[in-house]
This record gives C-alpha cells, sequence and structure tokens, in this order.
C-alpha cells in the first residue's frame, strides 16, 4: 500500500475516533438517565448483564470499527486500482464471464433493480423523506436525512472525479453510461439512502423485530442493486465494493452525529 494511503487511513482512523468519542461522551453526559433504560432493555431482551457504560462502550466498539473498516477497504481498493494490481485482472474477468452469461431476462430486471438504486429514484427518495420529516417537524431528523443524501452525492462526484478510471467496455453493451467507474454511485448512494431509510424508520417505531425485518431487506436491495450494475457491465467489482465501502463510512458518519444530537426517549 502506498505511503499517501496510509496517510489517509490514519487520518481517517483519527477523525473517526474523535468523532465517535465526541458521540459517546455527549450522549452519556446529557442522556444518562436514557442510558441506563437503555441497557436495562437490552438485558431484558438478550439477558446479557451490561452495564450503562458498557453499553455505551459497546456503541463506540461497533461504529468506530465500521467507520475504520470502510475506510481501510475503500482505501486498499484505491490502491490496488491506481496501481492497475491483479485485482483489475480480476474485474475484466468477472466482467467477461457475467457479460458472457447474462440472458435478455436477466437483463430486464438487472435494469429494473439498477433503476431503484440511480439518481432519479434517490432524489425522489431523498424529498419524500424530507416532506416526512417535515411534517413531522422533525427538524434534526431532517437535516441529517438532507446532509447524508447531498453529501453523499458530492462525495461520490469528488471520487469519481480523483480516480479518473474508466467504466467497462462491450461491443454489445447492455447500458450505456457515461462519467468515470470508481467507485459506484448507485452502490454508495443506495446504502447511503436505503440506510437512512432504515434509521427513520427505527427511529420512528422503536420496535425492534421491525428494525431487524427493515435492515435485512434494506441490505438485500442495496446488494441486489450492486450486483445488477456488475450484470449489466456498468461497473467493475471493485468499483461496486468500493463504492460499498464510502457509503458505508458516509452512512456511519451521519448516524453517529445524528444519535448524539437527537433528543433521547423520556425515561419514566
Amino acid at each position: 500500500m502506498s505511503a499517501t494511503l496510509v496517510i489517509i487511513i490514519i487520518a481517517g482512523a483519527v477523525i473517526a475516533i474523535a468523532w465517535v468519542l465526541g458521540h459517546w461522551w455527549d450522549v452519556h453526559r446529557r442522556h444518562p438517565q436514557a442510558i441506563r433504560q437503555e441497557a436495562r432493555d437490552l438485558w431484558s431482551r438478550t439477558g446479557l448483564h451490561w452495564s450503562p457504560p458498557e453499553y455505551l462502550t459497546a456503541q463506540l466498539l461497533i461504529s468506530l470499527a465500521i467507520t475504520i473498516a470502510g475506510i481501510a477497504v475503500f482505501a486498499q481498493l484505491a490502491d490496488w486500482v491506481s496501481d492497475k494490481a491483479a485485482i483489475t485482472d480480476l474485474d475484466i474477468r468477472f466482467d467477461n464471464a457475467l457479460h458472457a452469461h447474462a440472458s435478455p431476462v436477466g437483463v430486464t430486471i438487472a435494469k429494473a433493480v439498477s433503476f431503484i438504486g440511480g439518481p432519479a429514484a434517490m432524489a425522489v427518495l431523498m424529498v419524500a423523506g424530507a416532506i416526512y420529516l417535515l411534517v413531522r417537524r422533525e427538524m434534526l431528523l431532517l437535516y441529517g436525512w438532507l446532509v447524508a443524501f447531498i453529501g453523499g452525492g458530492a462525495l461520490d462526484w469528488a471520487l469519481k472525479t480523483i480516480f479518473q478510471r474508466d467504466r467497462p467496455s462491450f461491443p454489445d453493451a447492455f447500458v450505456h453510461v457515461g462519467g468515470y467507474s470508481f467507485p459506484s454511485g448507485h452502490s454508495m448512494g443506495s446504502l447511503i439512502g436505503y440506510g437512512m431509510l432504515a434509521y427513520v424508520i427505527a427511529h420512528s417505531t422503536r420496535g425492534r423485530r421491525i428494525d431487524v425485518v427493515v435492515a435485512v431487506c434494506g441490505g438485500i436491495v442495496v446488494l441486489a442493486i450492486g450486483f445488477s450494475r456488475l450484470y449489466l457491465g456498468a461497473h467493475y467489482l471493485s468499483d461496486v465494493l468500493a463504492g460499498f465501502a464510502a457509503g458505508m463510512v458516509w452512512l456511519a458518519a451521519n448516524i453517529i452525529a445524528l444519535e448524539a444530537s437527537l433528543p433521547k426517549p423520556a425515561v419514566t
């Protein structure tokens, strides 16, 4: 790995640690009773005997691990792509194999799946979610929602501009897409968009079973969107993986910020 990317990983990790520690301290300081209640709820649901500090520490470690893992994965993929390492050969072989075995029905399905992760669908989701949150007067959540979508789009544009990787090329291409390839905007945008949707639903319902169902369904949709971009020959495998990694980091950062800012439910 190049020295530049090592610096990027270290800098990103330091920022992530500072951000999550700030969240941990702020929540503990402002909502001690709510944290104690959440720890008791977790105890009753799972049998895990966690004290409030242990509960917050678990939140800290999970958030930190997700953020640093996303930074590290993206940095490594970017390094391989920039150096035209062996992964680029894997990218080409993988895309060629999918293209050779694609069927007309599969292409039609992939186009439909790809559409729900595209810019138009994400714009509709952003506006619909913003209207919903505005009507409910969830202003902090509304700001976080807009920052996640708009910031994610800006980050995708910036990364594509930096790496300027050409897209896969086929004589009989299934789709004709302009712009650069790395990272996949569909993969990144859908993970951020549907991840934020799952978070808003979880925040609104506060039902643990519903949370799990929504998270699983959202994950399946995002993975399907990523695969559809590969099936259509619009991206390489490393593009999609990098999109997921970058999206995961941005989503985690926004959720951490929201968790630190949103008021906790009253403890009775």
